[in-house]
């Protein structure tokens, strides 16, 4: 007697596929936005480079500007790596754990893929008011935040000055790390920083930064 057929039933995508899926999505915006700028960009271009319809492209990111703002939080999500990991080599060091953040941060903000995102953004936030709102709330504000924190530890360890303010200290250390190096790079007056380099001016930083807020 033959075995009686099975009749499979399609299963609906798990969590974690339909994770991938969507992190596979903001990874190839990414290059879009970085190629076309915002202007450029429409879900239509995304989706064709993604490879499915506009429709599958809608069930996860509901307008271009979420799909904007995910790719901004993308970049938040590798800052905020940088900096639990120069918390855990620095081994409680401030200056080590200052350091190591800080060259790794340059380093990234001064990316060819950064510099030109910046360029590209900048010159259409005038246009478009949602690009500044969205890379200064998802992007900015949660990356101080964290630093913040980091800071507030640091106060409580007896490192900072019990009067510092945390925030403002967050927010001085990564614009001491810039100064100089990001306006030569996004102006093109310069070629890439060195390795040297990015360490150099990174030490100097430290340096300010701790004579204005070591305890």
């Amino acid at each position: 007697m033959a075995e009686e057929s099975q009749v499979l039933e399609p299963t609906a995508p798990t969590r974690a596929g339909k994770d991938e899926r969507r992190d596979a999505i903001v990874a190839i915006a990414k290059e879009v936005f970085a190629s076309n700028g915002y202007a450029g960009t429409s879900m239509s271009n995304v989706a064709a480079k993604v490879g499915g319809s506009k429709a599958t492209l809608y069930s996860y990111f509901k307008s271009k500007e979420e799909l904007f703002e995910a790719v901004v939080g993308l970049k938040c999500q590798q800052i905020e790596k940088l900096l639990n990991a120069a918390q855990i080599e620095s081994g409680g060091d401030l200056r080590a754990a200052l350091t190591h953040f800080g060259e790794h941060f340059l380093e990234m903000i001064l990316s060819e893929e950064m510099i030109t995102t910046h360029r590209l953004t900048t010159a259409e936030a005038a246009r478009f008011p949602e690009i500044g709102r969205t890379i200064y709330n998802s992007g900015v504000l949660p990356n101080q935040r964290r630093m913040a924190a980091f800071m507030e530890q640091a106060k409580e360890n007896g490192q900072l000055r019990s009067d510092a303010d945390v925030t403002v200290a967050a927010e001085q250390f990564c614009d001491l790390c810039l100064s100089g190096m990001h306006r030569r790079r996004l102006w093109n007056v310069a070629p890439p920083p060195t390795r040297e380099e990015i360490r150099t001016n990174v030490a100097r930083a430290v340096d300010t930064f701790m004579r204005a807020f070591a305890a």
